[in-house]
């Protein structure tokens, strides 16, 4: 059994920190669920913003609506039922850094992997009043760090709405927001499988 640091990590802080009752990892669409039309059209039109935007374009390429929901992963959904909020973590945990095909190539890809998640969560969760989509690394050089954040800077102006959250947490960000929060909140818990 394979057993991804990153994916646990992520886990016991969505479940002590951000409070989430059901937290699951390499969660996947089925086929067979339904959604709203409302949403479906919203994300749609999202969609067809962010490849019309100057900066964004190049993300999603000549992906369809469709696919792009179709091969939806996510590394760990949390649900916290008391703030009515559905989270979406994808975590590379890379030990030589954030790298998946060079500076640019990796931050759209980390862009793409928030924004396909808030589209997805969007259409199969209406009933959540939030939905916060973040990528995590623990180690990623400047570069890629400012493309990623110029990027979702200017995602947020499209989607524009106070109840979806993107975002991107690295290198000492990461120790300080993730792990440290992860080891304080869960100094009195006693599941040794975290």
């Amino acid at each position: 059994m394979k057993i991804e640091v990153g994916e646990l990590l992520v886990s016991s802080y969505l479940n002590h920190v951000e409070q989430c009752k059901i937290v699951q990892t390499n969660w996947r669409v089925s086929g067979n669920w339904k959604y709203g039309q409302i949403d479906i059209k919203w994300a749609e039109e999202k969609l067809n913003d962010i490849k019309n935007n100057h900066l964004l374009s190049k993300i999603f390429r000549d992906n369809s609506f469709e696919q792009l929901i179709k091969q939806s992963e996510i590394d760990v959904i949390g649900l916290n039922t008391n703030e009515n909020t559905v989270y979406a973590y994808d975590i590379a945990f890379h030990s030589m850094g954030l790298n998946y095909k060079g500076s640019e190539e990796t931050s759209e890809i980390v862009v793409k992997k928030i924004l396909r998640a808030v589209f997805t969560l969007k259409i199969y969760f209406p009933e959540f009043d939030k939905i916060e989509s973040y990528f995590v690394t623990p180690k990623a050089n400047k570069k890629i760090d400012s493309l990623i954040n110029l990027y979702l800077n200017e995602a947020n102006k499209i989607i524009n709405l106070s109840s979806i959250n993107i975002g991107y947490i690295s290198n000492d960000n990461f120790f300080e927001t993730i792990v440290d929060s992860v080891i304080e909140s869960s100094k009195n818990e006693n599941d040794t499988s975290e």
